[in-house]
């Protein structure tokens, strides 16, 4: 199949990316490389094209998109913080640029396969189901939660069928471009890769649903084989819940290091103190089960950034 990846060059993206051209697709890449980075495609460059655009130039998206069977949307301002730092051009990149997909996707009749995000349940108990009601707690969650609604829209009106991921907390190789926006596993190992004590707010009891980027990539190649004009949303995690102590404790025992961590006020507005994803509608809709558990996908990324990697 001819498939698009909007941020193919990103974190998320160029891990689908991979996966896509070893099981020998047509894999186009459209990035605007802010986030993205050559460097995460550098093995597969030759097999894949690569358009430099944005999602919010129509034209971009529709001349990458001609042709295409499936499009996966991984461009997106992909943080709380990103919206502090420009509100309105994030907001115009995850809803805009959405609607360009949309659109794309009605024109040449698409699947669409799509990053949302499990900040969309803010303080919902957790096991965090797909059916809780919704009230996100900030500018990023509403965005996401407003394309989960247009992507609705666009199925019912138009027959697109598309699939929302409300990702759990992603980590793995392919992340660094993202700096300080990314995953607290990556920035945890690189800091106590350096012998930095990493930082924790309050007291490191908070959990996260961390889920290895191999699994995430795994759970959207299964969205493919989804039949009928349908809308879904499905959880991407685990089902497995880790507080910041144990993950220190996990790093230092991957490193065989005793690096202890700094604790600090939190001075985050509005944070979730549990993340913790239900995973029976993975299971039911796509056979989806994430494999990879913390320990061993620290591991691997571990060796994977021994070994030169990014």
């Amino acid at each position: 199949m001819k498939i698009l990846v909007t941020g193919g060059a990103g974190f998320i993206g160029s891990n689908i990316v991979e996966l896509l051209v070893e099981e020998k697709h047509e894999v186009v890449v459209l990035d605007k490389f802010v986030l993205g980075t050559l460097e995460n495609l550098e093995t597969i460059k030759d097999k894949i094209t690569i358009v430099t655009g944005d999602i919010t130039n129509k034209k971009n998206v529709f001349d990458a998109s001609d042709g295409c069977d499936i499009i996966f949307n991984e461009a997106a301002a992909s943080s709380s913080p990103m919206f502090k730092e420009d509100l309105a051009g994030s907001v115009k990149i995850n809803v805009e640029g959405f609607v360009n997909i949309l659109d794309a996707a009605r024109k040449n009749d698409s699947k669409v396969i799509y990053a949302s995000t499990s900040s969309v349940y803010g303080d919902n108990p957790s096991p965090l189901t797909e059916d809780q009601k919704i009230n996100p707690p900030n500018f990023y969650a509403a965005t996401k939660f407003t394309d989960e609604h247009l992507a609705r829209i666009y199925t019912s009106e138009y027959g697109i069928t598309t699939t929302g991921f409300r990702y759990m907390s992603v980590y793995g190789p392919h992340e660094k471009a993202k700096n300080n926006f990314a995953n607290l596993v990556s920035q945890f190992l690189w800091d106590m890769k350096k012998g930095i004590a990493p930082i924790i707010y309050g007291d490191g009891k908070q959990t996260r649903d961390f889920i290895f980027v191999k699994d995430i990539v795994k759970a959207n190649l299964l969205a493919m084989n989804l039949k009928g004009q349908k809308s879904e949303i499905i959880n991407a995690g685990t089902g497995r819940a880790t507080d910041m102590n144990e993950l220190i404790n996990i790093i230092n025992a991957t490193l065989n290091t005793k690096i202890t961590a700094k604790y600090i006020d939190n001075p985050v507005k509005n944070y979730i103190p549990t993340q913790l994803a239900s995973t029976i509608k993975a299971k039911k809709v796509l056979g989806f089960e994430a494999k990879v558990t913390l320990e061993d996908g620290i591991k691997q990324l571990n060796k994977h950034l021994d070994t030169g990697g990014i």
